[in-house]
């Protein structure tokens, strides 16, 4: 516990530092007749950028195509929160589908099984865009069919979308997460309190519920990283799928427009998601005596 209050720290400053020379990265690369590293340009965008910081309220960004730049804050603000309760939603109806899926798929006879594993392989090898598209089309196909719009399908100026967005984002990770969590049903399966449970006469329903899922949500915590970072890359897809004008898209588009907003931008979203995954973390190895290295 007192290694990892030290570490922390510690890796939080060199993350920052990293996402400080990531900023730049847009300048280190130039095209003329063949690729050049311009070193000298890359310093000067990243001098610019902690000009920049020293007074914030000088940086202004272009999230619309009227061409119109606001300040940064609160427009970034503003972009995060929608962008966010879309991902944080997203993630719960995921992460509860998936825990389903997983339990009824461990209750199925062998042969069930077999077959359904080979579905999950299948949804997850088609790309997560012919997902998206293929649910908006089944919308028109719907309206056409029945003249009722059961979602918006595309965003329209300042128009917020919420349903099918976070139905799709929700959609896109679960054959991940339910192949993430059938493996770890089926390491946890075979520790000896398994067979203990069995023989005290408990069904396997109820110890796969009551006990497997118990030890599956602590290991599923700390392989919570990769799958976040699915979803944050989804949401990008999705925001520009559907035309909204989201915290990512603006992200997309100062990256190289606006080093110093694109700096900030990453900072929201790295700081309080590595605040919530270290408080997490802290708990469980308190609480659980379980560190991040053994379920690495």
């Amino acid at each position: 516990m007192k290694k990892q209050l030290l570490r922390l720290p510690l890796q939080f400053i060199l993350t920052c530092l990293g996402l400080f020379l990531f900023s730049g990265a847009g300048s280190l690369l130039m095209y003329d007749h063949e690729l050049v590293i311009h070193i000298a340009k890359y310093i000067h965008t990243l001098q610019l950028v902690g000009k920049d910081l020293l007074d914030p309220g000088s940086i202004f960004v272009q999230v619309e195509a009227d061409g119109k730049e606001y300040p940064i804050f609160p427009m970034m603000l503003k972009l995060f929160g929608y962008s966010f309760l879309l991902l944080v939603t997203a993630f719960f109806i995921a992460a509860v589908s998936a825990a389903l899926l997983s339990y009824l798929a461990m209750l199925l006879p062998r042969r069930a099984h077999r077959f359904f594993l080979r579905i999950l392989e299948l949804l997850d090898s088609l790309p997560d865009v012919l997902v998206v598209v293929f649910l908006q089309l089944f919308i028109i196909f719907l309206f056409k069919k029945t003249g009722i719009l059961f979602f918006d399908i595309y965003a329209l100026g300042e128009e917020r979308i919420y349903m099918l967005p976070i139905f799709c984002l929700a959609v896109m990770p679960v054959a991940f997460l339910v192949k993430n969590f059938l493996f770890q049903l089926r390491e946890e399966g075979d520790k000896p309190y398994v067979e203990f449970s069995f023989s005290k006469g408990f069904s396997k329903a109820y110890t796969l519920w009551v006990h497997l899922f118990r030890n599956v949500w602590v290991s599923f915590y700390y392989h919570i990283k990769p799958i976040f970072l699915l979803m944050l890359s989804n949401l990008l897809i999705i925001e520009i799928l559907f035309n909204i004008n989201g915290f990512m898209v603006a992200m997309l588009s100062t990256a190289v427009s606006k080093p110093s907003a694109f700096f900030i931008g990453m900072l929201m979203v790295y700081i309080p998601f590595f605040i919530l995954f270290s408080l997490g973390q802290l708990l469980l190895t308190k609480y659980t005596g379980i560190h991040e290295e053994a379920e690495a």
